[in-house]
């Protein structure tokens, strides 16, 4: 996998706002080519990079250029119908809740996916333009998020090996993610018993460690990796979670 994993999960000691963060923001600016797109990006993707990159000038500078040619050629400052609709069925949200350690928790459910109406391209734009819309706030950049991928339901049709590679190839990669645990609830069985165990050979040995899989439909496994505080009701939780409302609040990516 090329997802970018950092080796250390506590949040950067420098604060959102700070002085110390806008001198690590000068210094990422320093190492922009004068008139190119990365320079005269906004602050608010500059600082989505620095935050993403635990404020490490150099790579946070290198991630830019590509996070501007994702947005491009993903075209994301364009809302079309097709994304309104991929939004709105609730196969890949951020409920605004967060796990025990502050991160924001990313709910997928890909059962709601359906590859003959949505392409690969048309996935990745969703996908992107939620994660983009969610880094707005500097917490999420900073801190990371909680993947919850919950398989129940899901089945063979849903899935698309194209679409896969498209994420954790280009996608992925060229995003300003912190990703702190990945967590598979209730996999069908031609998951966990097929194409987990290849998945877990292609990962890379840190993510493979922040990879938790749950195997059933037991809710205590899920209730020690999320409180059910944080979980939406369909989960067995209290967390206030409107679909329509949270799809209907998400904007086009920044430029």
């Amino acid at each position: 996998s090329k997802v970018v994993i950092d080796d250390d999960q506590a949040p950067p000691k420098i604060e959102a706002g700070s002085a110390d963060e806008q001198t690590a923001l000068a210094a990422m600016e320093d190492l922009l080519a004068d008139g190119s797109p990365s320079k005269a990006a906004s602050a608010d993707l500059k600082l989505m990079c620095l935050r993403g990159r635990k404020y490490d000038a150099a790579r946070a500078a290198a991630l830019l250029p590509d996070l501007l040619a994702l947005i491009e050629e993903l075209d994301l400052a364009t809302p079309t119908p097709r994304l309104a609709a991929d939004l709105a069925s609730g196969k890949f949200v951020m409920t605004g809740a967060t796990d025990g350690a502050g991160r924001k928790i990313l709910w997928l459910r890909f059962r709601f996916h359906d590859p003959k109406v949505s392409s690969p391209k048309d996935f990745a734009r969703a996908a992107a333009t939620v994660m983009l819309h969610a880094l707005r706030d500097a917490d999420t950049a900073r801190c990371g998020v909680a993947v919850l991928q919950d398989m129940t339901g899901l089945r063979m049709k849903n899935i698309s090996p194209p679409t896969a590679k498209l994420m954790f190839g280009q996608v992925f990669p060229r995003l300003p993610v912190r990703l702190g645990k990945l967590c598979v609830y209730n996999p069908p069985w031609f998951v966990g018993r097929i194409l987990l165990p290849i998945v877990r050979m292609l990962l890379s040995a840190k993510l493979r460690a922040r990879l938790v899989v749950l195997n059933g439909a037991d809710r205590e496994p899920l209730y020690r990796q999320f409180e059910p505080a944080s979980l939406t009701e369909e989960l067995g939780g209290s967390y206030p979670f409107d679909l329509a409302c949270w799809a209907a609040s998400v904007e086009p990516a920044l430029s």
